[in-house]
């Protein structure tokens, strides 16, 4: 009989040595940003969702699992931490001409050791309306109610130039340029034309 209390106790402390040195995962700190893509000339928009968290322990890849409002989309990921173990997951993308869902979202981590963390967090976004309009014939950006930055870029891709676009503006994209980047920061969009 004493070896048997024996056997159980040993089991015990090796039971309780192993939880005692899984290092519990936790959360620290999760950031959404919400941006959309807007290709005018082509007539097509895309919205994009970047995560952003910090995790305590050590840095290591995880598998993350991100389900949409709607619970009907989901993105299964895998993640590596930068050197101060924060994660970026994205952008993710519900496809061309297809807004997020609006709502609670699930964010699920499983680490190597099998631990599971679970986050609920808000996709919320203004209602878009395009400020950024291009005529082709004319070559000629026209920006409505704000103010924007714009990139002009050559076909190679190398930046000619900057320029602060003022609200209700036109702009003539001429023949050295070949695409034009306009960021209105008050929608968080980027709007690209070529031409």
């Amino acid at each position: 009989m004493p070896h048997r209390h024996s056997a159980v106790f040993l089991l015990l402390l090796l039971l309780l040595l192993a939880s005692c040195s899984r290092e519990e995962l936790a959360l620290v700190d999760l950031q959404t940003n919400v941006a959309i893509h807007v290709y005018p000339a082509e007539g097509r928009k895309e919205q994009l969702l970047t995560l952003v968290f910090t995790l305590t322990g050590q840095p290591a890849e995880k598998q993350v699992h991100v389900v949409a409002g709607n619970q009907k989309s989901s993105w299964v990921v895998k993640a590596r931490s930068d050197e101060r173990s924060t994660y970026t997951i994205g952008p993710l993308s519900m496809g061309s001409d297809v807004l997020l869902p609006k709502g609670q979202w699930s964010l699920s981590i499983l680490s190597s050791d099998g631990q599971t963390l679970e986050e609920v967090f808000v996709v919320d976004y203004p209602t878009f309306k395009e400020l950024v309009a291009y005529d082709k014939a004319t070559h000629t950006l026209t920006l409505a109610t704000t103010g924007a930055l714009l990139s002009l870029y050559d076909r190679g891709g190398a930046l000619i130039s900057t320029h602060q676009l003022e609200p209700d503006s036109d702009f003539f994209i001429d023949e050295t340029a070949e695409t034009a980047v306009v960021y209105v920061e008050k929608q968080n969009a980027t709007y690209t034309i070529t031409r």
